[in-house]
């Protein structure tokens, strides 16, 4: 399957990045845009789940001492801390993998080419619970997604060289989900690859480009957003991902 491979980012603008994803992702639904493997990455943002409250989430004094971003993506899952040690890749395309309404197999799928990436980097990487990958016991790639009208979107945020203590310092999580884990603070749940295997994030994307390409089939070939996704990211980033009330509240703003 040809796809179009997308190196597009907004580091300094997460919330541009966002509706650019959902751009792409309404466009194929659509059948209007090709499917689309990307790459990214967010300077120094929280990401929150579509359905997360900000205050619950995240230490807020930490936000505003380290002028840290708060945005919302449009599919569910945890909230995660993003720096330019994360890399962070989608894939966006209509089914050809027979997965149906099926999230489980969805995920399955797609972390099959990250499992198959860190091998080729001398990784001995897990498939953790159903959206995580990790090394023994630690989190080193966490994932959302979304199935719609016989398309979907995967993403996923692999934690290649991220700051890990003002992740640790921004994020709330409740004692007793660390206990259960058998830890007691979230730095004994996460690592970064470049400390397993010296990788940096070039080393890891052009390991998943060819990891996907080889497990899943795919052909990709350098594009650009259309014009039509372009115009639609900007409508998008105007009446939803800057607005307060999608990102600090609870209403789901349909625009795509």
């Amino acid at each position: 399957m040809q796809v179009r491979l997308l190196n597009l980012e907004y580091p300094e603008d997460p919330c541009m990045s966002l509706a650019a994803e959902e751009a792409i992702f309404s466009e194929v639904i659509k059948g209007n845009s090709q499917p689309t493997f990307r790459f990214y990455r967010h300077a120094n943002a929280i990401i929150l789940g579509c359905f997360q409250l900000a205050e619950q989430e995240v230490h807020m004094d930490v936000v505003k001492e380290n002028d840290i971003k708060i945005v919302k993506r449009f599919t569910g899952g945890g909230a995660v801390y993003h720096d330019m040690g994360n890399l962070n890749y989608s894939l966006i395309m209509r089914d050809s993998f027979g997965i149906g309404l099926n999230v489980t197999k969805l995920y399955s799928t797609m972390i099959t080419g990250a499992l198959g990436a860190f091998k080729d980097l001398g990784i001995d990487a897990q498939s953790g619970k159903l959206n995580d990958v990790t090394i023994g016991t630690k989190k080193i790639l966490g994932a959302a997604a979304s199935i719609k009208e016989n398309a979907f979107v995967f993403h996923a945020a692999v934690l290649v060289n991220v700051n890990l203590k003002t992740l640790a310092a921004v994020l709330k999580v409740p004692g007793e989900k660390l206990r259960d884990k058998g830890i007691s603070t979230i730095l004994e749940r996460v690592t970064n690859i470049q400390q397993i295997s010296g990788s940096t994030v070039d080393d890891v994307r052009s390991a998943l480009i060819d990891s996907y390409s080889r497990e899943l089939g795919l052909e990709p070939k350098e594009g650009v957003l259309t014009e039509r996704e372009s115009e639609l990211a900007v409508e998008l980033y105007e009446k939803k991902y800057s607005k307060g009330e999608w990102i600090y509240g609870r209403e789901i703003i349909n625009i795509a």
